[in-house]
């Protein structure tokens, strides 16, 4: 199920590298009510635990990074690779709303946070 996109992926290493706040919701084209994600080695059962859907047939997530994982009305309804490793796993397997916003950690460059 993960796929990529390639948009969403430039956006998002674009806002990592320049230190740059990204809703992101402006930077997808599809619709979706929640979104969340993992990092790289996440196990599986972890995922579908937190998003109740499977998203790999592999026991632990390897593909990328990150992945990226919305839902709308409670149904994981894409799985996107982040090839960006800007994100801190203490915030991973949560579900965020809409208003999600990719906001640099403390000013700097390099790490995102994910801030309703």
């Amino acid at each position: 199920m993960p796929e990529a996109n390639e948009t969403l992926d430039r956006r998002v290493l674009d806002a990592a590298t320049k230190g740059a706040e990204l809703r992101l919701a402006d930077a997808t084209d599809f619709d979706w009510d929640q979104a969340g994600f993992v990092t790289e080695g996440t196990p599986a059962s972890d995922i579908e635990a937190a998003f109740g859907d499977p998203v790999s047939r592999e026991k632990r997530y390897t593909a990328s990074p990150a992945l990226f994982i919305f839902l709308k009305d409670g149904k994981v309804t894409k799985a996107v690779r982040i090839t960006p490793d800007a994100f801190f796993g203490t915030q991973s397997l949560k579900k965020y709303g809409r208003d999600v916003v990719l906001a640099p950690a403390a000013g700097s460059k390099g790490f995102l946070n994910w801030r309703e």
